[in-house]
């Protein structure tokens, strides 16, 4: 089979962009003909990378946030007949768009019979208006699959009728867990509004005293980077929290570290959480929408209300001064990252593809 992973931007450093050479790897691996069409670079390779994967740009243009709305709508509109002229797209069986943007580009082009919408935010992440276009586009691909079941009811409710839920898989490959001993508490994520970590250091802010010697890494660089460091200093918080910048050697840092935590505001099916977890190490989370709760229902840590910081610092002081308890969740982990190893979800995958395909 012939599928094509369409991306808004595979350069980006993110966890759709991982996401998809996960998933573009281990349906090569199966024997399918995979390639990545990007429809933007901002980059000039990509952060992360798929095996015997090609890669693809409809154009060398950047597409970022700080520019106009309207002056994005032109660089959309200005893909569309490069996509029409696309051999790859042209010849591929399915197309599995990642996120609104490029099913958007896809429909467009003229591709809605073979394409796949794969929506990796919760479903009320968009404001009215772009959920309202999203319904009209999305109702008229060939499928939709979402990262988890409350998310494809959502889509249901819509009266979409082919909506699946595959969700995302592990992405790291673990080493020996040795952190038991370790006084590092990680998180990992992009510096914005949507990872919560000024709601972390509020959280710390309460417990800070009695911590110990645990201290708190954060890895990942974003636009609140000032903003956060600035707080953190204002909070005295300097000797308790570290903003670490981007790792290449993410799992070394988790079998390290004592627990994971995530104060996400929202998630879709988070990445890190999967990573940590097939890492062996506990977790707290926020009970965002939506992926710690599904995740976690079989243990492995410690979810608490969303956005309420006096429960997260509770939460971390009870795993800092309980080893016994983070023990007891590490041996939850196996059972809780099974579900998610790239054979489990590559087998999802080829089958969900080869059912719409004979269709």
């Amino acid at each position: 089979m012939k599928i094509v992973f369409l991306i808004q931007d595979i350069t980006t450093q993110g966890g759709t962009e991982r996401t998809t050479c996960c998933v573009a790897a281990e349906l090569r691996m199966r024997g399918h003909d995979v390639s990545i069409v990007s429809v933007f670079r901002n980059a000039p390779q990509p952060h992360y990378t798929a095996t015997d994967v090609p890669v693809y740009y409809l154009t060398d243009a950047t597409y970022t946030a700080d520019k106009s709305k309207v002056s994005r709508l032109i660089q959309v509109v200005k893909t569309i007949g490069k996509a029409r002229r696309c051999p790859v797209l042209k010849e591929a069986d399915a197309i599995i768009c990642q996120k609104i943007l490029a099913s958007t580009v896809a429909y467009l082009a003229g591709y809605r019979h073979k394409s796949i919408a794969a929506e990796h935010f919760t479903y009320g992440m968009y404001t009215f208006w772009l959920r309202k276009m999203r319904h009209r586009l999305y109702r008229r691909m060939r499928a939709v699959v979402t990262l988890t079941d409350k998310d494809r009811q959502c889509y249901l409710h819509e009266h979409l009728k082919e909506v699946y839920t595959i969700p995302n898989m592990v992405s790291v490959s673990p080493v020996p867990y040795h952190g038991e001993n370790s006084h590092r508490i990680v998180s990992v994520g992009r510096l914005t509004r949507q990872k919560g970590y000024d709601l972390l250091l509020l959280a710390v802010a309460e417990i800070a005293d009695e911590m110990g010697d645990f201290a708190i890494e954060i890895y990942g660089e974003g636009e609140e980077r000032e903003a956060l460091e600035q707080q953190c200093r204002q909070l005295g918080l300097t000797d308790k929290v570290h903003f670490c910048g981007y790792t290449h050697a993410i799992e070394q840092v988790y079998a390290d570290s004592a627990f994971y935590v995530m104060s996400s505001r929202f998630e879709g099916f988070p990445m890190v959480l999967l990573e940590a977890t097939a890492c062996g190490l506990p977790i707290i989370s926020f009970d965002c929408p939506q992926g710690p709760a599904v995740l976690l229902k079989d243990g492995g840590g410690i979810v608490v209300k969303a956005e309420d910081t006096h429960a997260l610092g509770q939460a971390i002081l009870k795993m800092i001064q309980d080893p016994a308890l983070r023990a007891q969740y590490r041996k939850q982990l196996e059972q809780v990252a099974a579900p998610y190893r790239p054979s489990v979800i590559g087998a999802q995958w080829e089958a969900f593809l080869q059912r719409l395909t004979e269709k």
